[in-house]
């Protein structure tokens, strides 16, 4: 059995150039804190050391704000047998730790649509056969615009029939660094 290997995709929660609703980050240093600490729970400066409290940071986010898992709710109410679809609370955690393969998409021009066949495709190229609980990652090379206007108009994205075609191979999560 190969060596278990945990490998941290993420990234910052931060401002993308974006016509969509941005982060706000609003930082409360320890001096906001003690206050926030007086007023909740009727402390005074000698009860807190050098009269500091806690630090925050309140946050505003877009569900789609950095790294994110999106539960089925988030696309529609109902799943396709009309059972109420899974909220991110309902999402098994043991779904999100398994198995990955990454497959490249980053021939596919700006704007395409990944379709059954290219992920065949891919998983012919690299000899792989999906198994249930897979994680899928699809590739398409969008991750070197981070951070610049670019990036939320490069790169391919998964077809309907392909992401269902993951979903009948028995693949709960999939990711695209778009």
């Amino acid at each position: 059995m190969g060596k278990l290997m945990f490998i941290d995709l993420s990234v910052p929660i931060e401002a993308v150039p974006s016509e969509f609703v941005l982060p706000e980050i609003v930082h409360e240093d320890h001096r906001m804190g003690a206050d926030l600490m007086k007023m909740v729970f009727g402390a005074v400066d000698s009860d807190l050391p050098d009269g500091l409290g806690w630090a925050n940071d309140t946050l505003k986010l877009q569900t789609h704000t950095g790294t994110h898992l999106d539960a089925p709710w988030h696309y529609f109410p109902t799943t396709g047998g009309g059972k109420r679809a899974r909220t991110i609370d309902e999402i098994p955690l043991e779904w999100c730790f398994s198995d990955g393969v990454v497959l490249d998409m980053r021939r596919k021009p700006d704007g395409s649509v990944v379709t059954v066949e290219d992920v065949e495709k891919a998983l012919s190229k690299i000899r792989y056969k999906i198994k249930p609980f897979d994680i899928v990652l699809i590739m398409t090379g969008v991750d070197k615009y981070w951070g610049t206007p670019e990036y939320l108009n490069k790169g391919c994205g998964m077809g309907r029939k392909s992401t269902i075609w993951l979903c009948d191979q028995g693949v709960k999560v999939m990711g695209i660094d778009s």
